[in-house]
């Protein structure tokens, strides 16, 4: 069956009405779970500050941060908590304290949803075609400095992290192209809550000095970053996921336009955002706790378009960091190839492009 052939209609006639149930005691036990666990690991590190224990602790909290990220993720589909006002509210606190302002991401992040897998509207890792990159691209991506820096430049600007272009402006003033007059007062309480966390850590820095602010807020942070820009990356970047021409594009094949991967312990512990993302893009609307059950009712049906890897994602990694460079035509699609494997002819129609 063609990809053209399938209907969204009939996927979502598959899934059981009970995974769009939003159940808010659940989404708060997640929350409280993650919470109780970064509080644990604070304490610990505490009472034995020994490099051994400390090392760790420091990863869990960065990877609970992300966790919590995707719960505020959850808020900005409306899935967190019922009501439109419940979820802006738990978002933007969940995200404020990330440094991360709720409304803004909301906006860019919807973005992303309309264009995954479009040659020229993905917002995040869009595709580069031959001839667009350059050294500075070659170091930033090749090398995976992107996983540690990515994050903190898409909100203050950098919103096309792939091509390394300055599209479009941040995720923080109010002079951005992700305002909008009826989120004006949303859009600063996001801003406000992000500078009252700031403000704390901050504070934290000054009364306890370098050495505390680097082990418990900074070391966290860029772990949590790194999570969310790998996680990311390895969602949507891979040979076997698809770019299309805008001719081609339409929005069921932009959705399963990103793969399901093996991230061990880690997917639960993240609440299955890398595990379980086709039918999150599919279906943003499903909470996080129904995405296993109802990936399962839709898979059969989508056959090979459903898009899965079982390895391990560090080894995806390492082979997307080598072989997914540029995208070239190939079988009425636009696909990941390695830099090296381009012709001299393809490189010129990058340029001519």
């Amino acid at each position: 069956m063609p990809v053209d052939a399938l209907r969204l209609s009939d996927l979502r006639s598959l899934i059981p009405d009970r995974c769009f149930e939003v159940l808010p005691l659940r989404a708060l036990a997640y929350l409280s779970w993650d919470v109780a666990l970064i509080a644990a690991s604070y304490v610990a590190m505490a009472h034995m500050p020994v490099w051994f224990v400390e090392a760790p602790l420091i990863f869990l909290v960065g990877t609970l941060c992300w966790a919590i990220f995707v719960l505020g993720h959850d808020a900005g589909h409306g899935v967190f908590l019922p009501g439109r006002r419940a979820n802006l509210i738990a978002g933007t606190v969940m995200h404020g304290m990330l440094l991360v302002p709720f409304r803004a991401w909301q906006r860019s992040h919807a973005l992303h949803h309309a264009g995954t897998g479009h040659i020229e509207r993905e917002e995040v890792f869009r595709a580069s075609r031959p001839g667009q990159t350059g050294p500075a691209y070659a170091v930033f991506f090749r090398s995976g400095l992107f996983v540690l820096f990515g994050w903190p430049l898409y909100k203050l600007g950098l919103r096309n992290i792939g091509t390394c272009s300055l599209i479009r402006s941040g995720h923080y003033l109010p002079g951005s192209d992700l305002m909008a007059p009826a989120y004006r007062v949303s859009w600063y309480a996001g801003t406000l809550c992000v500078l009252a966390s700031l403000s704390l850590y901050l504070g934290l820095f000054a009364i306890f000095g370098f050495v505390f602010f680097m082990k418990y807020i900074l070391a966290p942070y860029f772990i949590y970053s790194g999570w969310l820009t790998f996680t990311t990356w390895m969602q949507h970047v891979s040979e076997q996921v698809p770019v299309y021409e805008a001719a081609d594009w339409t929005p069921l094949k932009g959705a399963l336009c990103t793969v399901d991967r093996d991230y061990g312990v880690f997917g639960w512990l993240t609440h299955r955002t890398g595990t379980c993302h086709v039918i999150h893009h599919l279906f943003p609307h499903i909470p996080h706790y129904h995405l296993p059950a109802a990936t399962r009712a839709v898979r059969p049906a989508l056959g090979r378009y459903y898009l899965q890897s079982k390895r391990f994602v560090l080894i995806d990694f390492i082979h997307s960091l080598r072989h997914c460079h540029v995208v070239v035509p190939a079988d009425g699609r636009l696909a990941y190839r390695p830099a090296r494997e381009v012709s001299s002819t393809d490189q010129t129609a990058g340029d001519v492009t």
